[in-house]
């Protein structure tokens, strides 16, 4: 009787556990991205995927890891490169179109694709490493706008672990999802130090320079492209009362100055306020909107945006004549 009991009880729980991973699998709760490791440039989103997590926000990124449903294809049009980090690449909270991207593509017209290169937690080293491991994308960009914070250029943000950058998609999605829940809570679970990998910063400020030589001399124009300075909410209230919140200005400045840069201190716009912080770092959706907005007119005054309705006009299909 006792053994029949504990059968039972068993039966009930592999029953309870299959409910439970058909409930999470069927809210979305495991269509995340995944990830490649690489020791070039520490990861990337895989190319060549896309969902929609919790059902509704969809993502998406193509054959270079850009977060765009479109292949990339450099067109006859102003290619914008947008590249950054967490800020650029927007979350699983966020549905593609309300990401910083495709809301600055909006605002710029369909004369100028942008495409972002952008991954959560990468610093400036993983992000020139991999626009260098895929020369094309340097190549075909007509105009580029980057983003930085404060200390970025350290070192190489390595891979940490499954429940932050996942590698393959998990055979036990409840097991995943309450693990990474933990990991957020208490911190990475069985993990290593998440810190960059520090090394040489005046040999990245080189390395640096020279890739976008790279970039302004695919641009060939000037400006070539434009750095935009992101301040968490700390350094914003820095910045409010008249204190430096960027201790690498100077250097950042120097490069501007070098290659022709436009250079945008979000800090100091009236528009950007501490309301528009979800966590203390990254933008709410109003925050991805006001951000949107900013760049848009800084390219509107480089120019840039300019170019855009020019392209967009060269690429408009003649009005069809009346009877036809």
């Amino acid at each position: 009787m006792n053994a029949l009991r504990w059968r039972l009880v068993a039966a009930g729980l592999v029953s309870l556990m299959l409910l439970v991973e058909a409930v999470v699998r069927m809210a979305g709760l495991a269509d995340f991205p995944i990830y490649l490791r690489s020791d070039a440039f520490g990861y990337a989103p895989h190319g060549n995927q896309s969902g929609a997590f919790l059902g509704r926000n969809r993502w998406s990124f193509n054959d270079r890891s850009m977060g765009s449903e479109r292949p990339w294809q450099p067109s006859q049009r102003a290619d914008i490169l947008l590249v950054g980090n967490s800020i650029v690449m927007g979350g699983n909270t966020f549905d593609q179109v309300d990401k910083v991207a495709p809301l600055l593509e909006d605002r710029l017209g369909r004369g100028c694709p942008v495409w972002s290169v952008a991954a959560g937690g990468w610093s400036t080293i993983n992000e020139m490493r991999f626009l260098q491991a895929h020369p094309d994308v340097i190549a075909g960009t007509d105009f580029f706008v980057w983003e930085l914070m404060a200390g970025q250029l350290g070192g190489l943000q390595p891979w940490v672990e499954e429940t932050q950058h996942p590698t393959q998609r998990p055979w036990w999605a409840t097991g995943y999802v309450v693990r990474k829940a933990m990991s957020q809570r208490f911190g990475w679970v069985g993990s290593p130090a998440t810190a960059a990998v520090r090394s040489d910063v005046e040999w990245h400020y080189a390395e640096l320079d020279q890739v976008l030589g790279r970039l302004t001399a695919a641009a060939g124009r000037r400006p070539p492209g434009m750095f935009f300075l992101y301040p968490d909410q700390a350094q914003l209230e820095l910045a409010r009362a008249g204190r430096e919140w960027m201790d690498d200005r100077p250097r950042i400045e120097q490069l501007a100055t070098r290659h022709g840069l436009v250079l945008l201190d979000v800090a100091q716009s009236s528009r950007w306020t501490s309301a528009l912080y979800k966590d203390g770092v990254h933008p709410t959706a109003e925050g991805n909107r006001i951000l949107a907005d900013l760049l848009a007119d800084a390219l509107a005054q480089a120019g840039v945006k300019a170019l855009c309705d020019a392209a967009a006009l060269a690429h408009t299909p003649p009005p069809r004549a009346s009877g036809q």
